[in-house]
């Protein structure tokens, strides 16, 4: 049965990016810059996508897949902003999307921004969470953690809007820990990508009255394989120990 994700798609006219046209990282000239955190750096990569795919993203988003009604903390957030799930869990899911993220046709130039990724700042990941945040003017965000995992959660935040103006606003802000002062501020350049622990708190700030396009931010959350692998083997461990001791 095909989501009506899908259908809306094919209606209008929208052709999935096809995974065959992925170009290897090695292949575009990589830009990436570190900016030191207190949970280690944080990475902005720029000159990454091959044009095929930005432009691919782009029409993505333009297509009617968007809720308004999201918030970071439904405890705490006053306002709204739109908000499409593409794969995986909530906000504390540990398990492996990429099989379920690779087997959306309607969403396949994500899965081909992940594979470059992989081959970046991503190299070792792998996926627990795929989706798309947007905001307008008046539409704000909140200083917040996407999760409290300071080893193994990180979050990739790609800027799928076509074009965007120095005086648009919009940026992605960092804090220190404390939330007392900026660590830094990335600007929402079309086409760049920063990575981060998701513990670090930060938000996205509203675009400004002269914007007059979506601030549109694709999210890619993800822990290292090797790392998941371990605490998997290390929890399996304790409950064979657990059911021994009972015994």
């Amino acid at each position: 049965m095909k989501s009506s994700t899908d259908s809306s798609i094919r209606r209008i006219g929208f052709r999935a990016y096809s995974k065959q046209s992925v170009i290897r990282a090695e292949d575009c000239p990589v830009q990436i810059k570190a900016f030191p955190t207190h949970l280690g750096n944080l990475l902005v990569t720029d000159e990454f996508v091959p044009l095929q795919l930005q432009q691919a993203l782009s029409e993505l988003t333009r297509q009617p897949i968007w809720k308004y009604g999201w918030r970071s903390n439904n405890r705490r957030d006053r306002y709204c902003y739109w908000h499409a799930h593409v794969a995986g869990g909530d906000s504390q899911t540990r398990t492996n999307c990429e099989s379920e993220l690779a087997g959306l046709p309607a969403f396949s130039a994500i899965y081909a921004l992940f594979k470059i990724l992989q081959q970046g700042p991503l190299k070792g990941h792998e996926p627990v969470r795929v989706y798309m945040n947007s905001h307008t003017f008046g539409v704000e965000g909140y200083v917040h953690q996407d999760n409290a995992d300071t080893e193994n959660y990180f979050s990739t935040v790609y800027y799928a809007h076509p074009v965007w103006h120095q005086n648009w606003s919009g940026d992605t802000v960092f804090y220190n820990r404390d939330e007392s002062d900026i660590l830094t501020s990335v600007f929402p350049r079309p086409g760049r990508a920063v990575t981060f622990h998701g513990a670090i708190p930060h938000c996205a700030r509203a675009p400004s009255r002269d914007c007059n396009e979506l601030r549109v931010s694709i999210v890619i959350k993800t822990q290292r394989q090797a790392l998941a692998a371990s605490d998997i083997k290390n929890t399996d461990t304790t409950q064979a120990e657990a059911g021994e001791a009972k015994a």
